[in-house]
């Protein structure tokens, strides 16, 4: 018995002293951290991140500004800060220049002006410093632990998953890249053009799903169809400052005559002599490149317009100014964009702008371009491609390495950050409560852009906290409210979001909610063409609804629908009903279902069409 005693003595002693040396530890490295300069309202967050990655190395980037004067300098053009529709009224700016006859003034298409509030939060460094969105601060400088697994895990919903590039060149014709006579994955071409110029490959990928991620290469960056610039690719959207247009236009290396000149319709390459059809081009003339025939460029004429009709032909090179044919431009095919994209951010932004925020909120002095010369324009994209980058180091299996980032720190910074904090964890800021959490939350999509939300209130509570996730897309947004329940609108069209709440009770927020995931409904379908082409056969197609998983068609024999002879789910966006009567009038409509939870959940139907059957 007296063993026993003192055996469990000794152990006694022994987690005494762990817990003394875990402790004094945890007060030298908040000492650290306070002697580097970071603000008390940083330490808890880091010293939390510290005890889960010891390895993780946190350096203050001290900009020298007051925040109130960095959200100014950063908001002296709205246009320059910009969020997607989907957000709520507490994100866009209503100002009279932003908002006019009571709607938000696109400043791009589908996007709005932030608010001063939006700006602010996606700003203040402190929202951000969970092991997800931490990754904004880190350095986007090469990194050898990068892996190609790492870069699919980040490109995995989109076409360039595991693919190999496949393209449409300047001549039309969809060809496969070769390299060495070798097909290249996008993947790889990804972590090639990392290493050759010095950058992260993970940041690569980030910005390139955030740019022109899709299920499908649809946008004018990547689908190499739009005309005049056929065969013209721009993976990171860069120039593309009044739309998709002026990034090609930008990747095309603005090749224009500096003189007066000719164009001939032929080449010969047997003689090197043009020939054929002659066409004067006056000094100044815009074209498109098309290919290099000895020292003649094929090229396409257009206007300033991107008018679509230009001549094709050969003009002598000496005739034409190619001075922006640099970073491999023009960029002719995905690999020329993907490398030749990571050359010019890595020439200028890697020396000032080191991070996914300094690119986005360039607070850096040193750059000479204060609140200037900024990559991005949305102000959520900074948090939305760290959880990129985040997923990346997951699933390589790297996120316990060393690693370094650099936090901004502003003087004069806001004493409540409780209000706008969205860390991705969903346990709250620190210092909340986690009594009174919010319980019975419930959600349900009641219309295509809307889903309505309740949850038992919280005895005591002046204001409750939604937190908003789209699954879909990976963004995040929020909004308060002051009764337990709420209708969330301006949503996506099929879209699934992740949804919390917490409520603010004692001075203090609870703990957030379980989260619950509802997804929205699709819009109202439309009947592009209905037929009958004979022995009973009746054909209709509509147009595809953006997120369904499905259409119902319904066939009647009176418009109003109540003597329904059919009715049939398919996956496509056409259908030939079989076996009509001859002769006979019907009326169709159709509408498109998402499945969700193993149910069902449909859209509005299409206004009925009719067709006499044959």
């Amino acid at each position: 018995m007296k063993k026993l005693l003192s055996l469990l003595l000794s152990l006694s002693v022994l987690l005494s002293g762990l817990a003394l040396s875990m402790t004094a530890e945890a007060a030298s490295y908040k000492t650290q951290l306070k002697n580097a300069g970071f603000p008390d309202s940083y330490i808890d967050s880091l010293v939390s991140l510290h005890n889960k990655y010891p390895n993780w190395e946190f350096k203050p980037f001290k900009t020298g500004l007051s925040f109130s004067a960095a959200v100014s300098g950063e908001r002296s053009s709205h246009r320059k800060q910009i969020l997607e529709r989907g957000y709520g009224d507490k994100y866009y700016c209503s100002c009279s220049s932003c908002k006019k006859n009571g709607s938000y003034v696109y400043q791009y298409s589908g996007c709005y002006s932030a608010s001063q509030w939006a700006v602010e939060h996606y700003m203040d460094p402190r929202n951000w410093l969970d092991e997800k969105h931490i990754f904004q601060f880190e350095s986007n400088r090469y990194s050898a632990e990068h892996t190609q697994s790492g870069v699919e895990a980040i490109i995995k919903n989109t076409w360039m998953k595991n693919a190999n590039i496949t393209y449409v060149n300047t001549e039309g014709k969809t060809v496969t890249f070769t390299n060495n006579g070798s097909k290249v994955k996008y993947s790889k071409a990804i972590m090639e053009g990392a290493k050759a110029h010095n950058i992260s490959a993970y940041y690569m990928a980030s910005r390139i799903v955030k740019e022109v991620g899709s299920t499908k290469p649809s946008a004018s960056g990547t689908v190499g169809t739009k005309k005049p610039f056929v065969g013209m690719y721009n993976y990171y959207s860069i120039g593309a400052t009044s739309g998709g247009m002026s990034g090609l236009e930008w990747a095309s290396g603005f090749l224009l005559a500096k003189k007066n000149t000719t164009m001939y319709s032929k080449y010969s390459s047997s003689t090197g002599k043009r020939s054929g059809t002659k066409t004067s081009i006056s000094s100044g003339q815009r074209m498109s490149y098309i290919g290099t025939y000895g020292d003649n460029y094929k090229v396409k004429l257009y206007s300033g317009s991107y008018t679509t009709n230009g001549a094709v032909g050969y003009i002598k090179k000496s005739a034409l100014r190619t001075t922006y044919f640099n970073y491999s431009r023009p960029w002719t095919n995905p690999y020329r964009s993907i490398c030749g994209g990571a050359w010019y951010i890595s020439d200028k932004y890697l020396t000032y702008q080191y991070t996914t925020y300094l690119e986005k909120f360039n607070v850096n002095k040193s750059s000479g371009m204060l609140y200037e010369h900024e990559y991005m324009q949305n102000v959520d994209a900074p948090s939305t491609e760290a959880v990129s980058k985040y997923n990346a180091y997951k699933n390589a299996g790297q996120l316990s390495k060393k690693k370094v980032f650099y936090i901004p720190v502003f003087s004069n910074m806001p004493n409540d950050t409780s209000s706008s904090s969205q860390s991705s964890s969903g346990s709250g800021t620190s210092g909340s409560s986690s009594s009174s959490k919010v319980t019975g939350l419930k959600v349900s999509a009641t219309a295509p852009t809307t889903i309505s939300v309740k949850w038992k209130a919280v005895s005591g509570a002046s204001k409750y906290y939604i937190k908003i996730n789209n699954q879909t897309k990976g963004t995040t947004f929020s909004k308060t409210v002051t009764s337990a329940s709420s209708k969330l609108n301006g949503l996506t069209k099929g879209n699934v979001y992740k949804i919390w709440v917490r409520a603010y009770k004692g001075g203090k927020w609870t703990g957030y909610s379980s989260a619950v995931k509802a997804r929205c409904k699709p819009g109202k379908s439309k009947i592009k063409s209905i037929s009958s082409t004979g022995r009973g056969l009746i054909k209709t197609t509509w147009k595809k609804k953006s997120g369904a998983d499905g259409y119902q068609i319904v066939y009647s024999r009176d418009k109003s629908f109540k003597n329904v002879v059919a009715r049939k789910n398919v996956k496509g966006t056409s259908y030939t009903g079989k076996n009509f009567t001859k002769g006979r009038t019907y009326y169709v409509k159709v509408r498109a279902y998402i499945i969700y939870g193993g149910k069902k959940y449909y859209g509005k139907y299409s206004a009925a069409k009719s067709v006499k059957s044959k």
